[in-house]
């Protein structure tokens, strides 16, 4: 049996901005500010595609990024639909655009309370878009609601929805083509995380996984057969978790130094990394990105020091990947609240 090579990491461009998505076809993304840049070339040039509509106050933040990091003045997930149109949420709102548009709208949201927009969007098929509500702060546990939108996110409108009590927000929808239904990933503690089957048509749900912190994920990388994720808890150390898809039979991989909410492929390379979110099961201050060729053999390649600056208030030290995947294996990685690259965004081919 022959061992696996180690990675080498090449540093190859470095541009301000936070990867946000990664396409099939190399294409990548970076939010700045409110704004979405696009490169085709591996990262060397960047051309700007649209932005979310801000206000004056929004505006007058921008040059601080301090300020910026405080307010949480970022693209927070994105998507982009086989027609060119994109949609894209921030902290405050859902907002779309049509190929060539410049400033993207606000999307209409049948809101039952108050908008809690999501902390990732998935698309289905025909352009479906999907994604579940996501908030830190809803204590009392109201109900947590999946919306979809067959117009490309102009509109949404509520699909499913998990009752009171029944979990604190969704991490993630995306939908599984060889199964032809969406899984949804869920937290944060008790029987609220974990991984469950919500059918296509959005008329049935049920849980594969659930209750255990080991359950609690945002990203996973599918194997066909199971999933392979890294854990994102406070609670308890973190590891990367293989995951059996039909009988929900899980093992524990890899130990992680921190919580892990960010994963992208970059062709045959797996990435995930670690954000500091110090706690007493998580002590580390460092950020770490792994990779693997195969999801089982993982190896630490970067770390990367939280900055001195408190973490509630300025943000988590993170190593930030894009979502999505894509077929080149050119990594593009971001650091947030890190000693010498907080706001930069840095390409890496591996050796």
């Amino acid at each position: 049996m022959t061992p696996a090579r180690p990675f080498e990491l090449v540093r190859e461009s470095a541009c301000p901005g936070r990867a946000v998505l990664a396409e099939p076809d190399g294409s990548l993304y970076v939010g700045r500010n409110y704004e979405i840049h696009r490169s085709t070339d591996g990262g060397s040039s960047w051309s700007f595609e649209t932005a979310m509509r801000r206000g004056f106050g929004r505006r007058a933040i921008e040059p601080s990024r301090l300020a910026c990091r405080a307010f949480r003045h970022e693209v927070r997930a994105m998507a982009r639909l086989s027609d060119g149109s994109y949609v894209a949420a921030s902290k405050k709102g859902v907002y779309f655009s049509r190929p060539g548009q410049r400033t993207m709208s606000v999307s209409r949201v049948e809101i039952v309370d108050r908008l809690k927009p999501p902390m990732m969007i998935g698309v289905g098929p025909a352009n479906r878009v999907v994604w579940g509500e996501y908030s830190t702060t809803n204590r009392d546990r109201p109900a947590v609601r999946v919306y979809a939108s067959d117009d490309g996110g102009a509109s949404f409108h509520v699909v499913y929805t998990f009752g009171p009590s029944e979990i604190r927000h969704v991490h993630n929808v995306f939908y599984d083509a060889s199964a032809a239904h969406y899984w949804v990933l869920t937290g944060d503690h008790g029987k609220e995380p974990g991984i469950g089957r919500l059918s296509a048509d959005f008329r049935t749900f049920e849980w594969l996984v659930r209750a255990r912190q080991e359950y609690r994920a945002v990203c996973l990388f599918d194997f066909g057969d199971h999933f392979v994720y890294g854990t994102d808890t406070e609670n308890e150390p973190n590891h990367v978790i293989r995951l059996d898809k039909r009988t929900g039979h899980s093992e524990r991989i890899a130990p992680l130094v921190g919580t892990c909410i960010y994963g992208c492929r970059f062709g045959g390379i797996y990435a995930i990394s670690t954000t500091v979110e110090i706690s007493q099961a998580n002590p580390s201050r460092e950020a770490t990105l792994l990779l693997s060729r195969d999801g089982e053999k993982w190896e630490t390649v970067l770390r990367a020091r939280k900055d001195f600056l408190p973490q509630k208030l300025f943000q988590w030290g993170s190593l930030i990947l894009p979502r999505g995947e894509s077929n080149r294996e050119r990594l593009l990685v971001s650091g947030q609240a890190l000693c010498g690259m907080d706001g930069e965004t840095v390409t890496m081919s591996v050796r």
